[in-house]
């Protein structure tokens, strides 16, 4: 499927169901997530290992679609990911792996 087509799909879900109630499914898809990883890393196994790879596709799904409802959005990630990869490759050559 093309990132256009894509795009198509996201608009019509937002038009079906409304922009609040996206925003409130990419909470619950990123909860399941989180939950998703904790039993994986917990008690690895191929059934555990195909549910992540399904709520990673959620979120993905999800998060694409924020950025179709709010086109500033790309930037703004996108200016977060540069800061926050630098950020982490200091630390990395620093051996500083404190969290702030």
């Amino acid at each position: 499927m093309t990132k256009g087509q894509r795009k198509t799909i996201y608009k019509a879900a937002v038009k079906r169901w409304g922009m609040i109630a996206q925003m409130e499914m990419a909470q619950e898809e990123a909860t399941e997530l989180a939950l998703a990883v904790r039993k994986f890393t917990r008690q690895p196994s191929e059934d555990r290992f195909k549910h992540l790879a399904e709520e990673i596709a959620d979120n993905e799904i999800m998060i694409e679609q924020m950025k179709t409802m709010y086109p500033k959005l790309q930037a703004e990630v996108n200016s977060q990911m540069e800061y926050k990869l630098d950020r982490l490759q200091k630390r990395i050559g620093a051996n500083d792996f404190e969290l702030t």
